[in-house]
C-alpha cells in the first residue's frame, strides 16, 4: 500500500553539525518516548534530504505528522527546530536551496 507523505524541514540548532543518522535516531527516540512503538509506526520517519549537517528533510506518513510535531516539542536540549511542513519533496528542496542564498 502506498502512503501519502508530508515532508518536514528540520534545522539542527545545536553546537556544530550532526550526522543524518544521529538526527534520525534522535527523532525516532523522541517519538518512541512520547507515543511508544505504535506512534513510531504511525509516523515512520525517513530521511529524504540533508544539507551540510544543519537542515534536514524528513518524510513522514500523513497520519502521523501531528505526533512527530508534538514529540519534537519535548526535546530537552531544544536543538531541533521545525521550519516548515510541505507536501512534496521538490518543494522541500526548493526551500532548502533558497535558504542557502
Amino acid at each position: 500500500m502506498r502512503y501519502k507523505r508530508r515532508y518536514v524541514l528540520l534545522k539542527y540548532a545545536g553546537e556544530g553539525g550532526v550526522s543524518a543518522d544521529e538526527l534520525l535516531n534522535r527523532v525516532r527516540s523522541l517519538v518512541t518516548s512520547v507515543f511508544g512503538l505504535v506512534g513510531l509506526a504511525d509516523t515512520d520517519p525517513v530521511l529524504a534530504y540533508s544539507w551540510e549537517g544543519r537542515v534536514f528533510v524528513l518524510a513522514v506518513k500523513r497520519e502521523g505528522l501531528e505526533k512527530l510535531l508534538a514529540s519534537v516539542v519535548f526535546d530537552e536540549s531544544r536543538s531541533i527546530r521545525i521550519l516548515r511542513v510541505v507536501g512534496s519533496l521538490r518543494r522541500a528542496k526548493k526551500l532548502v536551496e533558497s535558504m542557502q542564498k
